[in-house]
């Protein structure tokens, strides 16, 4: 038996097969907007020279709920930081996919809406004006560029993964890029992860000049049967909003932000 179906043993066949069945790996939708949950991947620091300090450390977690307010120069939502510590525990529930850049150049971010589908069409919008509309893959090949190092041919339109996480009874959403995406697919392949309460912690990752750390993840537990039951409700109403939002998505008034840039910059 692997070890992902070995975590996988508390609740009993049925329950698991309908939990197997609701998880999605590739589906379809628009927009959730929820609290964020987060990781500091670089050490966030104050001040220059010997008066420089480190305010953040890199490795550490933090939620980023609206405070209800909005910023009266700019009409955008105000947001609270929590830091929770370098570990946390939670149940990942959900998993969809978002496109995402940032033009150093311009300091501009194009964004699509969060969706499901590699062959869905979606639009990707920058300084919140749609600039072009296509599959996730035709819409990555009009950024492409070779890679001077590794002569491969990528994209900067990068692909990022959305997670909805249960954390201390809260539903909040999660972005993950870089190494901490690929650690993220690399569990799933191990664990069903919506079986299991996850630890979240990160590693300390270096290439050349750059230091960062990488989000980790580890099954804590096998859920219960009668979480594992709370489990299939939570994405049950989860994926109900995704559908309304596949018909908001079809009309054509979907907007282009889901995840905040500053977020983005912190993975």
């Amino acid at each position: 038996m692997s070890k992902g179906k070995e975590l996988a043993t508390s609740a009993n066949d049925s329950v698991l097969a309908a939990l197997q069945e609701s998880y999605p790996v590739e589906q379809g939708g628009n927009r959730i907007i929820l609290p964020r949950l987060g990781m500091v991947s670089q050490d966030q620091v104050e001040g220059k020279g010997k008066k420089m300090k480190v305010v953040t450390e890199a490795g550490t977690f933090y939620t980023d709920k609206p405070t209800g307010e909005e910023d009266p120069d700019t009409g955008k939502k105000i947001y609270k930081k929590t830091e929770l510590g370098s570990e946390i525990e939670g149940v990942i529930l959900y998993q969809r996919k978002q496109l995402k850049m940032y033009d150093s150049k311009t300091e501009m971010y194009t964004s699509s809406p969060v969706y499901d589908n590699d062959d869905e069409i979606v639009p990707i919008f920058c300084n919140k004006e749609e600039v072009k509309r296509g599959t996730p893959k035709e819409l990555q090949a009009n950024y492409e560029y070779t890679d001077e190092n590794t002569g491969k041919v990528r994209s900067k339109l990068e692909v990022n993964r959305i997670l909805y996480v249960e954390f201390n009874g809260e539903i909040y959403q999660m972005q993950l890029r870089g190494s901490s995406m690929f650690s993220f697919l690399n569990y799933t392949r191990k664990v069903l992860v919506p079986s299991v309460l996850t630890t979240f912690s990160s590693e300390s990752k270096e290439k050349g000049k750059i230091v960062w750390n990488q989000m980790s993840f580890t099954p804590k537990r096998k859920l219960g049967q009668k979480e594992v039951e709370e489990v299939l409700q939570k994405i049950g109403e989860i994926k109900r909003a995704v559908d309304l939002e596949r018909a908001q998505y079809s009309k054509d008034t979907i907007e282009g932000e889901v995840v905040s840039d500053q977020a983005f910059k912190n993975y």
